[in-house]
């Protein structure tokens, strides 16, 4: 079996792990919404809509309609991190890296027609 080496590739798990702190509301934290806040940048377009709200993978709330835009963030790091993996495929975590993005901007890409339907 050929052993895999580190490279550019392995670098595509790292942004999607990344994208994932930065968007995403886990256990009540979102990175990214922190981070927004302390640039005095919303993290939201509509004020009234907050993490308690809402999914942590839909970027519109429920009660409180509004886009969530650390969403879009995430997306700058997703394709990179995929463009990443498939021209670096034989580097150690790219296939993990590729599949983990693709996944994760399609339920990002789709997630909004479920809130419409």
């Amino acid at each position: 079996m050929k052993k895999k080496k580190l490279g550019l590739g392995s670098i595509s798990l790292l942004l999607v792990i990344v994208a994932v702190l930065w968007s995403y509301n886990i256990s009540g934290y979102c990175l990214g919404d922190q981070v927004l806040h302390a640039l005095n940048l919303s993290a939201w377009s509509n004020e009234a809509a907050t993490p308690d709200q809402t999914l942590s993978i839909v970027p519109f709330g429920h009660q409180a309609q509004g886009v969530h835009y650390t969403v879009f963030y995430a997306l700058i790091l997703l394709v990179p991190a995929f463009l990443l993996a498939i021209k670096n495929k034989d580097h150690l975590f790219a296939k993990v890296g590729k599949w983990t993005s693709l996944i994760l901007t399609l339920l990002l890409l789709i997630s909004p027609l479920f809130m419409i339907l």
